[in-house]
């Protein structure tokens, strides 16, 4: 009987060798996983409140704590942080050029000295535009 390390070391060792595998299986195949996501919504919620009414959540975050997550941070994220920011610029910028009017919705609106009303205005017009372009409402 394989111990868990051995069985660890062996799902490493076979994973980084199919991991062209993992991406051709993605490229080819019919399922959409968005769709499928979407159609899951319902149970996701569920699951999602049942793991916090019974605990599951917080047991798992309390388990790993914040000495696994720094670990992962230094070891593996930083390493990848700028690659990853690099390839989603594009649609970083498509998203936020979404937002450019409701950014301009305190343009026409007049300027105050600092903390004044006529300034928490200006905040007020873009925050509800800036709701109205997510929402679509």
């Amino acid at each position: 009987m394989k111990t868990a390390q051995q069985s660890a070391e062996k799902y490493a060792s076979r994973a980084s060798a199919a991991s062209g595998d993992y991406v051709e299986g993605a490229r080819t195949s019919t399922k959409d996983q968005s769709s499928a996501a979407i159609a899951a919504a319902a149970i996701y919620a569920q699951a999602l409140q049942a793991s916090i009414a019974d605990g599951r959540y917080a047991r798992g975050l309390q388990k790993s704590g914040k000495a696994k997550w720094l670990k992962g941070v230094t070891e593996k994220g930083g390493n990848r942080y700028g690659e990853g920011v690099s390839q989603a610029a594009p649609d970083y910028a498509s998203e936020s050029a979404r937002f450019d009017g409701a950014r301009g919705a305190a343009n026409s609106l007049p300027r105050g000295i600092k903390g004044s009303p006529q300034n928490l205005q200006r905040v007020a017009a873009v925050v509800a535009a800036q709701i109205r372009v997510k929402t679509g409402k």
